[in-house]
């Protein structure tokens, strides 16, 4: 089994272009690494079924409360206690109970009842690009619309109002930043602990208002889903999963936005392609979250010796699944870094798999389908103003600024390159 070194992920060069060093990892020929001691974790999977299976083989189980080692003890710091109290930190059976929970409310009715609103939602936000750009104002791709229109369609969904988005973007950044890896610095954990704080001050006044008066959102459901499962799911775990689960339920999609949107005015034969027929979009939307899907990597830990793919991992070892290079990993996908909407349409692991398979991906879906529908029937000469930097990130990358312009038209050719291809 070859060993591989962590420290080129933490590089700029690495940051700058993961995508060649996840080609790398796979010119070694082996899905799973051992990796050089001493390191946080002892294996590196690369390869897509060896991912898959640390996704949903019960041997391995995410780093929860009972695993942490982060001094002072976790529940000491609240960003650590409101992670370890949601299901995305959680092993069942006590993840069982709260996703079924959250499961039971997510119906595909409410998400299916959200399209008016994604179209309503949208429709405002290009309005308000196209005053900007009239009065001769930069137009940020990421600030006007890929971060508001998910933010808003979520916040729609549990109850939150349109005006205090605003106020949420930056609170969410800040445990955006530790979840980074080398992004626990004491800096960061403290700004997040002060979000965290916040955060759960904010979902706590929301439940106590739908408690002494219900509404039609899902906030309400959940709370009385509470009940009658006769308040199994404590309080704390309702706060934490509402923190965890409001931040990671629009994020996938700002960044499914934005980083679609710069491969396909990078290729403008593609583009033009979408924009003469968009029943093209639901293949386009799979091929950007398999090439460009913000979530890099997972961590998980072996409860028992296991074997994966031929190589016996003992129990106790923590690994680093690298999702975004399962989802280019030549055994399964030809010509894994062309984006092609056209390749035969395998699953990816984008949105991770088994007991913690993303609850929003459906709508998710449907938010960028509905996105750029009405995005390029706004706007079909969009283009990029300027070259955007590269992302730096290697967890929820994507692009902090995206300039365009709006002129109408057919799109520009656009130089090839703000994005790692």
């Amino acid at each position: 089994m070859p060993t591989v070194s962590l420290d080129p992920l933490f590089s700029a060069q690495v940051r700058h272009d993961p995508f060649a060093y996840y080609r790398s990892l796979h010119e070694l020929g082996a899905p799973v690494l051992e990796i050089e001691q001493p390191a946080r974790y002892q294996y590196l999977l690369c390869g897509f079924d060896a991912a898959s299976q640390a996704l949903r083989d019960p041997a391995f189980q995410v780093l929860d409360g009972t695993m942490m080692t982060v001094p002072p003890s976790w529940e000491q710091r609240r960003t650590h206690a409101v992670f370890c109290h949601s299901m995305m930190f959680t092993n069942p059976p006590r993840q069982t109970l709260m996703r079924r929970l959250f499961a039971h409310t997510f119906t595909p009715r409410r998400i299916m009842d959200l399209e008016p609103q994604i179209d309503e939602i949208s429709t405002g936000l290009l309005d308000a690009m196209a005053r900007r750009a009239a009065a001769g104002e930069p137009v940020d791709f990421m600030r006007d619309y890929a971060f508001p229109m998910p933010a808003a369609v979520l916040g729609r969904l549990l109850g939150v109002p349109d005006e205090d988005l605003p106020w949420y973007r930056p609170r969410a950044a800040e445990l955006a930043k530790v979840i980074e890896l080398g992004g626990g610095t004491e800096e960061n954990m403290r700004r997040a602990d002060r979000a965290s704080e916040e955060l759960t001050d904010y979902f706590a006044e929301m439940v106590a208002r739908r408690r002494a008066r219900p509404t039609d959102d899902l906030i309400t459901a959940l709370v009385q889903a509470q009940a009658a499962e006769q308040d199994q799911l404590t309080d704390r775990e309702l706060l934490s999963n509402l923190v965890v689960v409001f931040n990671a339920g629009f994020v996938t999609t700002v960044h499914l936005l934005g980083n679609g949107l710069t491969l396909l005015l990078e290729r403008p034969e593609l583009f033009e392609r979408v924009l003469a027929d968009r029943s093209v979009l639901p293949s386009y939307i799979d091929e950007i979250l398999r090439c460009q899907g913000p979530t890099h990597f997972v961590v998980r830990k072996a409860v028992t010796d296991v074997e994966v793919c031929g190589t016996p991992i003992p129990a106790e070892s923590e690994v680093l699944v690298l999702l975004s290079a399962a989802n280019r990993d030549p055994s399964r996908f030809v010509d894994p870094d062309r984006f092609d909407p056209d390749r035969p349409q395998r699953p990816h692991l984008a949105f991770s798999s088994g007991a913690h398979y993303c609850l929003g991906a459906a709508l998710a879906k449907m938010e960028g389908e509905r996105g750029f529908t009405a995005l390029l029937d706004r706007f079909p000469g969009i283009r990029l103003a300027v070259e955007p930097p590269v992302p730096h990130q290697l967890m929820l990358r994507g692009h902090e600024q995206l300039w365009v312009g709006l002129e109408a038209g057919a799109p520009a050719a656009q130089p090839a390159g703000s994005l790692a291809r």
